[in-house]
């Protein structure tokens, strides 16, 4: 009897033992590139979060575990560790995924010279490295953070009706060449070129069409008639969603202002018509 309780207490222990050993598994998805990029010049610290899925609960105590993240300036190539956790969450049931985030810190104080600042463009090179005796993560798309959102050629055209409006003038590209999708829909700012007035427009990059949609601020100076859209080859533009966008090539072609997109003219029109409609009361 004594022998066998001894053996029960050995078969616990190797259970136990074992449990301990077992590490879980878990799936980190990319959804995001770098994005919340905040400068504290008190501290040489940028932080910043990535977006992710996971297919496991994230505990307390795997949130803990210290993730390296490489990350660079696409311009030189130059490397800037930082640190980072996930945050912790828990999934619904065994066939989802649950939204999180890395949250990262990037210390500075050893690259003064290099003029680091939140402004300046980062990009992810390699999944993150750690070390866990509890964990073993697969950090999928990773990858495609670091890699350029790829434009090759460029339409512009103007659209048949309703090109202004909402303080905005509106207009669409087509790419005719290949284009490499963006992890989720964002919008990017792409530079106008020989325009001193308007020089940015703001433009939705889709994931599955061909179809990119632009708008150009009027709100403060208004488009005139005459006035140029030209869109030039460009790199490192600069995307909601913390990727970057490398146009390949000038677009093929210009397009011309026909009419002019005014500043506010719904809201004074109506500011006109209130004020007529105060001194008819009055």
């Amino acid at each position: 009897m004594k022998l066998f309780y001894n053996n029960i207490f050995i078969f616990i222990i190797l259970i136990l033992y074992s449990s301990e050993d077992e590490k879980i598994t878990v799936t980190v998805i990319a959804t995001s590139g770098i994005v919340d990029k905040v400068e504290n010049s008190k501290s040489k610290i940028i932080s910043f979060n990535i977006p992710c899925q996971v297919d496991k609960n994230i505990t307390n105590k795997i949130s803990r575990i210290d993730l390296t993240l490489n990350t660079k300036r696409p311009e030189d190539n130059k490397i800037f560790p930082a640190e980072c956790n996930i945050q912790s969450v828990r999934i619904e049931s065994e066939d989802t995924l649950a939204d999180t985030k890395l949250i990262c810190i990037l210390n500075y104080t050893n690259y003064i010279d290099d003029n680091i600042d939140d402004d300046m463009n980062l990009v992810i090179e390699g999944a993150p490295i750690y070390t866990s005796n509890i964990v073993e993560f697969i950090f999928e798309k990773f990858s495609e953070i670091g890699t350029f959102i790829q434009i090759d050629n460029l339409f512009i055209y103007k659209l048949d009706d309703s090109s202004c409006m909402d303080n905005n003038y509106q207009f669409e590209m087509n790419f005719t060449g290949t284009i490499t999708a963006p992890l989720k829909s964002t919008v990017c700012v792409f530079d106008i070129s020989d325009n001193e007035i308007h020089t940015t427009a703001k433009c939705a990059i889709p994931i599955s069409s061909n179809v990119i949609k632009c708008y150009i601020d009027t709100s403060d100076e208004k488009i005139q008639k005459g006035e140029k859209i030209e869109i030039k080859a460009q790199n490192y533009v600069k995307c909601e969603n913390g990727q970057i966008i490398k146009i390949v090539n000038n677009a093929e072609n210009i397009l011309e202002i026909e009419e002019d997109c005014k500043k506010c003219f719904l809201y004074y029109n109506n500011i006109f018509y209130f004020l007529i409609f105060l001194l008819f009361i009055i």
